[in-house]
């Protein structure tokens, strides 16, 4: 795949994860608590996304403006981070796992920004 297909695969699996992400986030807040199923479900989504990017990287930077590159790396950084979160929790209950919430919500609103960044760098692109 040459730069601009793998960008938009990337974004789109960024859009993906971010609303995972929120679905997630969402529950947590509602129940207090999420199974360890769950949680690792997303956790490994997560980092399959980050490989996948670490895999792409130089192909992407050597057909993306610089700018561009900035603001899928804040995204990724943002997707890692939740991943890493993702794996804290784990307490009392084996089958339960409390995620800080705040700490989570901060990767989401980080990954929003980022993909808003790139939309609006498509969208002066198209225009």
């Amino acid at each position: 795949m040459t730069g601009e297909p793998l960008k938009r695969d990337l974004l789109k699996k960024m859009i993906i994860a971010k609303i995972d992400l929120a679905a997630y986030l969402a529950l947590r807040k509602a129940k207090g608590y999420m199974s360890v199923i769950e949680t690792e479900h997303l956790r490994d989504n997560l980092f399959d996304l980050s490989a996948e990017y670490r895999e792409n990287s130089l192909r992407l930077k050597s057909h993306l403006a610089a700018h561009e590159m900035d603001s899928i790396n804040q995204g990724m950084n943002a997707v890692c981070s939740a991943a890493v979160c993702l794996m804290t929790g784990r307490h009392d209950c084996p089958q339960y796992i409390a995620i800080d919430a705040q700490k989570l919500e901060s990767c989401l609103s980080g990954l929003s920004a980022s993909l808003k960044e790139m939309m609006s760098h498509q969208l002066a692109v198209e225009s």
